[in-house]
């Protein structure tokens, strides 16, 4: 990464973090019809992810609130518990984020993964779902998942904010 990205203002990138967090909520709302919930991760929570490694001088905290009540009234679920949930995995990526960014991104896809087994977990324990046999799988191998999907929106988003910074 050059010098040029890590200095980025998130004033100048303030239309793709939001188109991306619009996007993140059509996708998930696209997953939500499919019955594919158990197997991808929440995007809104991986998109807030990496804006709240990119950006060091913003927390990001509100607006994981939001997209999490957003999320809650998206799966019909008791208003403020997709927010708790959004709001701790953010705050865990805060307490991390330097070091992860000087992390390669296969390596931070692990920390990524790890973030999505404790938001799988605190899920558990919050909604408590109720799983056939084969459900439970695939429920539990969301973090694996995460593992190939980090990359790839890693990769998008960065190639996309280097073509709209640079002139």
């Amino acid at each position: 990464m050059s010098d040029k990205i890590l200095d980025v203002n998130i004033r100048q990138l303030r239309w793709l973090i939001i188109l991306s967090y619009f996007f993140g909520l059509m996708f998930d709302t696209m997953l939500l019809l499919n019955k594919a919930t158990l197997f991808i991760p929440p995007v809104t929570l991986f998109l807030t992810l990496f804006w709240c490694a990119q950006f060091t001088n913003r927390t990001h905290i509100l607006s994981a609130f939001v997209l999490g009540l957003l999320a809650d009234t998206l799966y019909q679920t008791t208003l403020g518990s997709h927010a708790l949930l959004f709001v701790v995995i953010t705050f865990m990526m805060i307490r991390h984020r330097l070091r992860f960014r000087a992390y390669p991104v296969w390596q931070q896809a692990f920390f990524i993964s790890g973030y999505m087994m404790v938001y799988q977990l605190l899920n558990f324990i919050f909604f408590s779902p109720v799983l056939s046999s084969q459900e439970m799988v695939t429920y539990w191998v969301m973090p694996a998942a995460a593992i190939l999907l980090w990359p790839v929106v890693s990769t998008i988003l960065r190639v996309t904010m280097q073509k709209l910074v640079s002139p």
